[in-house]
């Protein structure tokens, strides 16, 4: 019997974001040629799923910003790095650090519980399936083709 291997990454610590690239930061920062906004990245503490990134770049994300008061703010991911763009680091500092960390807490919760949930109906699945070759294999064996009855 063949069973289809299937990895599930359960019990992941919770995606948050670390330091700010200093070297992702405009050269011209507090001189006169400043931009007002820039693009800020900053260290994911680990690399996030396909489901996480596809969560975080979510309409609901952007939306969530925007009722903080960050409608202007873009999002992206690149590797373990997440791009805020259209930002400073005094906004960061302001507020929408926190309003980051607040959305990135509530996918990393929904993306565990999925998990939580996908993992449980495999095993149900893997124990189904063995029950069922169990009593195959048992009543395959019980066939005799002796000639006594």
């Amino acid at each position: 019997m063949e069973h289809q291997s299937q990895r599930f990454p359960t019990n992941h610590e919770p995606l948050t974001v670390g330091d700010v690239l200093v070297d992702s930061l405009p050269g011209t920062l507090f001189t006169a040629h400043a931009p007002e906004k820039y693009m800020v990245a900053a260290v994911f503490n680990r690399r996030p799923e396909p489901e996480e990134i596809r969560n975080i770049l979510s309409s609901e994300v952007q939306e969530q910003l925007a009722s903080s008061g960050y409608a202007d703010i873009k999002l992206s991911i690149a590797n373990r790095r997440l791009e805020i763009s259209n930002t400073s680091l005094e906004e960061l500092r302001d507020g929408l650090a926190f309003a980051i960390a607040c959305a990135l807490a509530q996918q990393s919760e929904k993306f565990q519980h999925h998990q939580d949930m996908t993992e449980t109906q495999f095993r149900k699945d893997i124990d189904a399936e063995t029950e069922r070759s169990q009593s195959v294999q048992k009543l395959a064996k019980s066939i005799s083709f002796g000639s006594s009855i």
